[in-house]
């Protein structure tokens, strides 16, 4: 192999081993997701009931 041939062989090989390790970083999830702030609650909100006896399944 002639020094030429082995320099396009390297370069052919650290260009396939760079693709693969971008094509992995993009799949990869992100760290952080961010949640997306709401304007309003998304339901009815309820008075709380008499919380300071025991519940139906208390026991």
């Amino acid at each position: 192999m002639t020094r030429r041939k082995f320099i396009r062989r390297l370069i052919a090989t650290a260009m396939a081993i760079f693709a693969g390790a971008l094509w992995l970083a993009c799949k990869a999830p992100p760290r952080f997701v961010r949640a997306v702030r709401i304007k309003q609650y998304p339901g009815v909100l309820k008075p709380l009931e008499d919380i300071s006896g025991p519940s139906k399944w208390s026991g």
